[in-house]
């Protein structure tokens, strides 16, 4: 036996470097695969899917036909050329309703049918307080993924703001044109007179995490994965007797049974498949005897 310490494998610079070096560029990878990934998605944002739906069935005013809804569409359409970062779809409503349905799209925004008559009907009123503001619907689709979901609520929002003050400039130019005085609360508004709704456009089931149930199955999995692979490995290594197990102060040994890699490999892999079966049928139990919980 040799009378070298075993500390005196600190000494060797090889174990320091080597090591270092490997969890270095693990970590390296995480910090720009993982974390840059996810650092700034609005930055990186690109030809987000976002409905662009209008139910309005206009009103005809004089003999000439008024579609506020068409006009709107145009106009978000006209305003995003020449970006990437929202890819607005016009559609009708069962496409929309279709499409959020399967994460296709991240969100809508829908101009109800009654919006141009509510919007003429505003413009006729004198008193602010029999007003009733025609509205814009933001849907989201929280089952797309809670970050594009999110962003697209946004998008959409903004682009329903700046069609109710596109909307609101017209309505301000025609009470200007027919020089009556109108109360100063109806001048503010009719400046702004679209009302942004926000609902849900795809609701989720109670027990989806909030739409996050894939990313953490995932994780659950991958790091699962880690864990039963190297419990795994040092168990084999154990009982072909290639290396001890130790137990606080107790060392058990095994003796040696000489296997080659390839061996190894499947004798791992068996365990491993084993050791997947029992654990899916566990999952299985577990998430049955949740979902009953829930229900009841």
């Amino acid at each position: 036996m040799s009378n070298v310490h075993p500390f005196r494998v600190l000494r060797a610079k090889r174990l320091w470097i080597v090591n270092g070096m490997v969890v270095g560029f693990v970590a390296l990878l995480f910090a720009v695969f993982y974390v840059g990934a996810n650092i700034d998605p609005a930055g990186h944002l690109h030809k987000l899917p976002v409905g662009l739906v209008s139910a309005d069935k206009g009103v005809n005013a004089g003999g000439k036909q008024t579609d506020l809804g068409a006009q709107i569409v145009q106009s978000i359409k006209k305003s995003s050329q020449g970006e990437d970062k929202i890819d607005w779809r016009v559609m009708d409503e069962k496409e929309m309703k279709e499409e959020l349905s399967k994460g296709k799209l991240f969100g809508a925004l829908v101009v109800p049918s009654d919006f141009t008559s509510s919007v003429a009907a505003l413009a006729g009123t004198e008193a602010s307080g029999d007003a009733v503001r025609p509205t814009l619907t933001v849907l989201t689709n929280q089952s797309a993924g809670s970050v594009g979901s999110s962003m697209a609520r946004q998008a959409a929002t903004t682009a329903a703001q700046s069609a109710s003050a596109q909307v609101g400039k017209q309505l301000t130019t025609q009470a200007k044109a027919t020089q009556a005085e109108l109360p100063a609360a109806t001048l503010l508004l009719l400046a702004d007179p679209a009302e942004v709704q926000i609902e849900d456009g795809h609701p989720l089931d109670s027990h989806s995490g909030l739409g996050l149930s894939a990313f953490y199955y995932s994780l659950v999995l991958v790091v699962c994965g880690m864990l039963a692979a190297n419990v795994i490995s040092g168990q084999v290594d154990h009982a072909l007797g290639y290396t001890h197990n130790d137990m606080g102060p107790l060392r058990i040994h095994n003796p040696l049974l000489r296997a080659t890699r390839v061996q190894t490999l499947a004798i791992s892999s068996t365990v491993l498949a084993r050791d997947h079966v029992v654990r899916g049928q566990s999952c299985r139990h577990v998430g049955a005897a949740a979902e009953g919980a829930g229900r009841a």
